[in-house]
């Protein structure tokens, strides 16, 4: 019998178990340092009873941090193995969890923002957890039906690729990692509109 070996990130002081397959927030450390990030500026980036939509979700590290100010966090993700795990991870906390592509799990319902930690691979990946190609520029035409702010990291000498969604994101902090430099990127999807 074969044993899927579990990887598990501890982040305030909480405990996510990261199967293989789901996205690892410890890779560069982006995942970790976007969500000590949040915590550390709660109140500057989630104002208290907003509604909050953690997209692309992964091991549910960002929701969980979220919820803490927020009146309703849903944390959704295309990839089904990663609503299981953030499912588990989240138990106990008042986050709705839900599977689907981009918005489809909540089309038709607007948050005050959205918090991303998208895929940095913008070309083919092998690794479905790490890249999509299209993700940016889709997120870009259908983010303006579902929030005002959006809230993202991306790495920070890359930025360029976020033109790809046709927002005007706004450096709001640099982060250094072991990997590249996290970018905390805001854009409102005001021009959009």
């Amino acid at each position: 019998m074969l044993l899927r070996r579990r990887r598990s990130v501890v982040s305030q002081g909480r405990r996510f178990d990261v199967p293989r397959g789901v996205f690892n927030p410890e890779v560069h450390l982006s995942g970790v340092a976007f969500a000590n990030h949040l915590a550390d500026e709660l109140d500057h980036y989630i104002a208290p009873q907003s509604r909050v939509l953690d997209l692309g979700t992964g091991c549910g590290i960002l929701a969980a941090v979220v919820c803490e100010n927020a009146a309703r966090t849903v944390a959704s993700d295309a990839n089904p193995e990663a609503v299981e795990c953030a499912a588990r991870n989240l138990a106990g906390l008042s986050i709705e969890v839900l599977c689907g592509d981009l918005f489809e799990p909540v089309r038709g319902e607007r948050f005050d923002i959205v918090v991303c930690n998208p895929p940095y691979d913008i070309g083919p990946s092998r690794d479905r957890s790490l890249g999509s190609p299209d993700f940016l520029a889709r997120f870009g035409r259908e983010v303006h039906d579902h929030a005002d702010t959006v809230l993202l990291a991306y790495p920070a000498d890359e930025a360029e690729n976020l033109d790809l969604t046709g927002l005007a994101f706004e450096l709001d902090h640099r982060i250094r990692t072991k990997g590249e430099d996290l970018g905390i990127f805001v854009a409102t999807t005001a021009s959009l509109q």
